[in-house]
């Protein structure tokens, strides 16, 4: 009887650090975000802005019913828009220096890298740390299902409908209704 009790009062202490640090994590990162109704981001996800790049601002808007998972890092400066019923799984990485806008009904499996910038290294003296950055928006449509440890990278957009393998590394746009993957991603066959 005493190892049910200590059990709910375990239960009951976890439900309240989880509740407490829910709410602590959203004030002390309230600057960031922009919460629609039903919207969550969990409280073990990492915001990291970049405030030395283009006198940007991290700003991530999550519009109805959209939920980014524990252990996600979002990092950059500029805007990020995850749409209605979107989620971003854990372990993944969105990183955002122009901007990146996905649509509604995504699903964004665990350990995806979603980017919009790359490193410029076209000198070959100077260190390409010091080189600077190239950024292009990238853009995910409605209803987008992009499978575990896919890669997406700068400039990119993807249509409606595709899906993107596990593991997949998307450098081109992706059409309409299509199943990419591979390295570089090429598409498999179309959705029909």
């Amino acid at each position: 009887m005493i190892s049910y009790f200590k059990y709910k009062l375990f239960k009951f202490l976890n439900g309240l650090e989880n509740q407490y640090s829910e709410k602590y994590f959203l004030e002390k990162n309230k600057a960031f975000f922009t919460l629609s109704e039903n919207a969550k981001i969990s409280h073990k996800a990492t915001i990291s802005p970049f405030h030395w790049i283009n006198n940007g601002k991290l700003h991530i808007v999550l519009k109805k019913n959209a939920r980014i998972k524990e252990d996600v890092l979002i990092q950059g400066s500029a805007k990020i828009i995850l749409g209605e019923n979107s989620f971003i799984g854990q372990y993944s990485t969105i990183g955002a220096n122009q901007s990146i806008i996905i649509g509604d009904n995504v699903m964004i499996a665990q350990a995806v890298s979603i980017r919009d910038t790359d490193h410029t290294f076209s000198n070959l003296v100077e260190p390409m740390l010091n080189q600077g950055i190239n950024t292009a928006a990238v853009m995910i449509k409605d209803n987008v299902w992009i499978g575990y440890g896919a890669v997406i990278t700068k400039g990119v957009t993807i249509e409606s409908g595709a899906i993107i393998a596990a593991n997949a590394v998307v450098t081109k746009n992706v059409p309409e209704n299509t199943i990419v993957g591979g390295v570089p991603a090429r598409i498999i066959k179309k959705r029909e």
